[in-house]
């Protein structure tokens, strides 16, 4: 009786240490990290940039703290939709850029993303509401030398493109060769925008080295000696000539009656029968954009048929028509070719 009174007392104790340890053991979990309380603690500005972010999950704390980081950035860099998708088109092939680094151009610092360049999450930490914390952080110099290796490769880019232009034969070509280095000046822009707030100096000495101002205005002057006439038979009204003056506006061409560019082809808009409920109206255009050696680099061709309750309606829907179909297929004609003078592709 003794030996089992002893053994219980034996168990009882075991069971009450284990009890105690589990408490312990639960109250040194739930004390909260060091970033949690005071960030400069554990990630001090002087050698990180870091953000918190909170959430039901780790992936929305996550996503919340990437967001709180990316901030950091967007409130000073704009980003250009369109000069991205031209730089990605002129830098694409390069063999001097990598994947990653085509990704952190894409990327890093334009959304909340796990693609931010050398981005870091800590652990999480979930408080006594179940909400789950997390902090987002940059190591400030390793950060500052993925920057700094693609700033000077957009540079050597810009400087390329830039003595390209200045050697090419003809404005159009010179402008296609300005308007690449602008984008891709562009770019090492916002990337130097973004080094400056990672790693001020590292990001001085490239201050001096890069000037849009002069690449736009080397840009603007050519585009200034690029006009174009205009010549389409059975347009007797001019009306088709203004749609295609103000496609050509919408770029940079302007018009002039001895152009060095060329606008030449047809136009006809025929009365036709279909149903004898409406009147309907068949229209065709043949037109073609011809660069300084005259040589078509742009064109649009199509034939269809609108209806309407008059005759004067249905040749009206026609010229609508023609004209979203012509500026579109006139200006992105333009653009390849343009893409195809700077990158061969």
């Amino acid at each position: 009786m003794y030996l089992q009174s002893v053994g219980f007392r034996r168990a009882l104790a075991a069971a009450c240490i284990l009890l105690l340890g589990g408490a312990f053991s639960l109250d040194a979990q739930s004390a909260p990290p060091r970033w949690f309380t005071e960030m400069a603690s554990e990630y001090p500005d002087a050698k990180y940039l870091a953000a918190a972010g909170s959430g039901s999950s780790r992936r929305g704390a996550e996503d919340d703290a990437a967001g709180g980081l990316a901030r950091l950035f967007s409130v000073k860099v704009k980003v250009d939709a369109v000069a991205q998708q031209k730089y990605a088109e002129f830098v694409k092939g390069d063999k001097a850029y990598s994947e990653s680094e085509m990704a952190v151009s894409q990327t890093v610092g334009t959304q909340a993303s796990g693609q931010f360049v050398n981005m870091r999450f800590s652990d999480p930490y979930t408080d006594q509401n179940g909400t789950v914390h997390v902090a987002a952080f940059l190591e400030r110099e390793p950060t500052a030398a993925i920057y700094r290796s693609l700033i000077q490769k957009d540079l050597a880019k810009v400087d390329d493109f830039s003595g390209r232009a200045a050697s090419a034969s003809g404005s159009l070509k010179r402008y296609a060769f300005y308007d690449a280095a602008y984008n891709v000046g562009l770019n090492a822009e916002r990337l130097l925008s973004q080094l400056h707030i990672i790693h001020v100096n590292t990001a001085r000495p490239f201050e001096a080295l890069l000037d849009l101002t002069k690449i736009a205005a080397s840009r603007d002057r050519e585009a200034s000696r690029l006009t174009c006439a205009i010549d389409i038979t059975g347009d007797e009204d001019k009306r088709l000539m203004g749609i295609v003056k103000k496609a050509l506006e919408s770029v940079f061409l302007s018009y002039k009656a001895d152009g060095r560019l060329s606008v030449k082809g047809s136009w006809s808009v025929e009365p036709v029968t279909v149903n004898p409920q409406f009147k309907s109206v068949e229209w065709m255009a043949n037109i073609s954009l011809y660069n300084e050696a005259g040589a078509a680099i742009a064109t649009f061709s199509k034939r269809a048929r609108q209806n309407a309750a008059t005759e004067n309606q249905a040749a009206a829907f026609a010229y609508r028509e023609a004209e979203k179909a012509l500026n579109k297929e006139l200006v992105d004609g333009l653009n390849n070719y343009l893409k195809l003078v700077v990158t061969g592709q």
